[in-house]
């Protein structure tokens, strides 16, 4: 699980509060919160 604000890498990340996508393209960008519903936990694989 990964944290808004956190360097996760690049890829597709899913909020875990209600499963909206967001994608990293650059390796050094924070997660920001879910654009959608504001969460803060996202997983890397939709569960």
């Amino acid at each position: 699980m990964v944290t808004a604000g956190e360097k996760p890498g690049t890829g597709f990340y899913f909020c875990v509060q209600c499963g909206h996508r967001v994608y990293l393209e650059i390796g050094t960008d924070r997660l920001p919160p879910c654009t959608k519903c504001l969460g803060k936990q996202f997983n890397s694989k939709l569960a």
